[in-house]
């Protein structure tokens, strides 16, 4: 399958939905994502409708890494699982896991025929199964 152009939302759309996932999860609007966003070592700010793009799927080309490590400061994630992610959106390059704080993100495929509830049911089966090999 062909890496998603960014303007449509696809099965490669790695990066825009992990700042969808996020967004939902922590009940923030881009705008309260994007004062946060602050590159390091340039001092630039994202601005929201950028942010707003990306999430929705329609930013044409891969992210300047100045923008990526402005989105990894202002979500608390490291800038290398966002370049992995956007790597995989624009460049078709796919990575099998990621570190977010203490612990590993494990990417899979999830068969697109799965409603939402039981998308929802295989990641709590798959949490499930991760936390039997620490006990």
């Amino acid at each position: 399958m062909p890496p998603s152009s960014g303007g449509t939302l696809g099965s490669t759309d790695k990066l825009s939905q992990f700042v969808r996932d996020y967004l939902d999860r922590t009940g923030q609007s881009q705008r309260d994502l994007a004062p946060r966003c602050i590159d390091p070592e340039s001092g630039f700010v994202l601005l929201h409708g950028w942010i707003g793009q990306l999430r929705r799927g329609q930013v044409s080309r891969a992210p300047e890494y100045w923008r990526l490590r402005a989105l990894a400061v202002g979500m608390g994630v490291s800038v290398r699982l966002l370049a992995e992610l956007a790597a995989s959106q624009w460049l078709g390059v796919e990575t099998g896991s990621h570190e977010i704080d203490d612990r590993t993100q494990v990417t899979v495929s999830v068969p697109g025929e799965l409603s939402d509830e039981e998308r929802e049911r295989f990641v709590r089966i798959a949490e499930d199964m991760a936390r039997h090999f620490v006990d």
